[in-house]
């Protein structure tokens, strides 16, 4: 009777709990002052789970190294005042992760934060391209005609803005490539998560057709009606779709795939394979195609069942997924802490019955991946034998990149064309990602718990796959709508 009773009490005291964290989470925005000692136990369980959980916490940085760095980022807090604010909390954080170079460690704002940011803020309305550090109009429906150079906002350069935003994303190693493009899709969330909402911009702006500096206001809008949706990105025009085909010559057959991903916002798997069956049927049925062109840059990886699909494609030889995996454990640490909306408790026990069974205890004391766990798999006999050129940019990441760093170690006849990865060549942290709410910031950390070699790494593990012909597309190409990089890839066929 008296464990019944504690039962219910707990319950009743996990309820109430629970209550108060959801109504306190539904006030927080980032200018959200809480006493500092709540924030420094997030700090301190932020670093307890990376050191259970996170296999490649010191893959790019020594421990030593970032035990001091995280120590000098927690005496920041410290100093910040009794009661610092929310904003203050999430920039230090952020700060914190950034040694671990993991573009899939990461931290996001409390929901309230993010529905806000979703729905009911009012964010800058107006798309960009970056070419250095420029930002340009990239959109045809806006106050701005396209191709406008937008030189600075609310009084800070479009440099400066690169330099204050660029912290606030997590990257693979070195690779600077993947922040550029993080920030061109999604500077308006982080300009009003950095700076906070307001009603207006003011912009100097330069039109592409003038040489004086004109000086506007423009009004945010919300996030809901955020651009005009029936038109996409003046950039990404002729890209609506996420698999696309092409026969751009007699000798040369084409085909972007812009994710590896499926479900959730992305095409099904089936849709996916059966592209791929009949792009490469109509390629084998022709003896013509002695050329391919394959188009990576807008994929930003996905499911590595799809990776594997791909590569199939274009080997004659069997293959694993992986040269190597390893986890540091197979149970999920600190699992009171899990956000239960990404890591259900039915997840929860899938995750750790498939790392149990996929994992086997190495004689270095971590746990590595079985050989049931990375079967050999066959090659398609319609493999494609000819010249591959693969087009790569720094939206090219995660299963993306790493595809094109299998590609390139195992095939003699392939050239990568554009610009480095966003995703390391190497070994990176990924697959199973775990969710966590620190309880007093309500802030998610996001913690990938397996270790990736894809293959044996005879380079340096720090920047992405570089490709042999550097090519970026020109300031001028853009204003004209040409895809320089695929013109490029085009005259290397040729000229082949």
């Amino acid at each position: 009777m008296k464990a019944v009773a504690t039962k219910l009490f707990l319950a009743l005291c996990l309820f109430l709990t629970t209550s108060s964290l959801v109504a306190q989470d539904q006030r927080l925005r980032m200018g959200s002052r809480l006493p500092r000692d709540a924030f420094l136990s997030d700090f301190q369980l932020m670093s307890d789970i990376l050191k259970q959980a996170h296999p490649g916490m010191y893959l790019h940085t020594s421990k030593e190294q970032f035990a001091d760095d995280f120590a000098e980022t927690v005496e920041k807090l410290r100093t910040a005042g009794n009661r610092p604010s929310l904003r203050q909390f999430f920039l230090l954080a952020t700060e914190a992760l950034d040694p671990i170079r993991c573009g899939h460690t990461y931290l996001l704002p409390p929901p309230s934060v993010q529905n806000k940011l979703q729905y009911g803020g009012k964010l800058f309305p107006i798309p960009i391209k970056v070419f250095g550090d420029k930002f340009y109009v990239d959109h045809r429906k806006t106050d701005l005609p396209f191709g406008t150079e937008i030189i600075s906002i609310n009084d800070r350069s479009a440099a400066e803005l690169l330099s204050i935003l660029g912290p606030l994303i997590s990257q693979d190693g070195f690779v600077e490539s993947f922040r550029k493009t993080y920030i061109e899709d999604n500077f308006p969330e982080l300009y009003a998560i950095r700076f906070g909402f307001t009603e207006s911009f003011e912009l100097q702006v330069r039109q592409s057709d003038q040489s004086s500096v004109e000086t506007i206001s423009i009004p945010a809008k919300r996030a809901s009606n955020l651009y005009d949706q029936a038109e996409p990105r003046a950039s990404r025009e002729g890209r609506e779709l996420a698999f696309r085909i092409d026969f751009p010559n007699d000798s040369t057959a084409f085909i972007a795939i812009d994710t590896f991903d499926s479900g959730n916002g992305s095409p099904p798997f089936r849709l996916y394979k059966s592209t791929l069956k009949k792009f490469f049927s109509l390629v084998d049925r022709n003896d013509s195609f002695d050329n391919m062109i394959i188009d990576l840059r807008y994929n930003d990886g996905g499911y590595t069942r799809n990776e594997m699909l791909l590569y199939s494609y274009l080997t004659n030889n069997p293959f694993a997924e992986v040269d190597n995996a390893e986890i540091l454990t197979s149970e999920l640490p600190y699992k009171q802490h899990l956000d239960r909306e990404y890591v259900t408790k039915g997840l929860a026990k899938y995750y750790q019955r498939t790392l149990s069974k996929d994992f086997e205890e190495s004689y270095n004391g971590t746990l590595q991946i079985s050989e049931d766990g990375n079967p050999i798999i066959p090659p398609n006999r319609k493999a494609f034998d000819g010249k591959i050129y693969v087009l790569i940019g720094g939206r090219t990441y995660s299963a993306g990149s790493s595809f094109c760093s299998r590609l390139k170690a195992a095939h003699p006849n392939v050239e990568f064309i554009g610009e480095e990865t966003g995703g390391a060549s190497g070994a990176f942290t990924a697959g199973t990602l775990l969710m966590y709410t620190l309880p007093n910031s309500r802030c998610k950390l996001a913690v990938p718990i397996i270790r990736y070699q894809t293959v044996k790494q005879t380079k340096s593990a720090d920047r992405g796959v570089m490709p042999d012909y550097p090519v970026k597309q020109t300031l001028e190409d853009f204003r004209a709508g040409k895809d320089t990089v695929l013109q490029a890839a085009l005259e290397l066929v040729k000229d082949d």
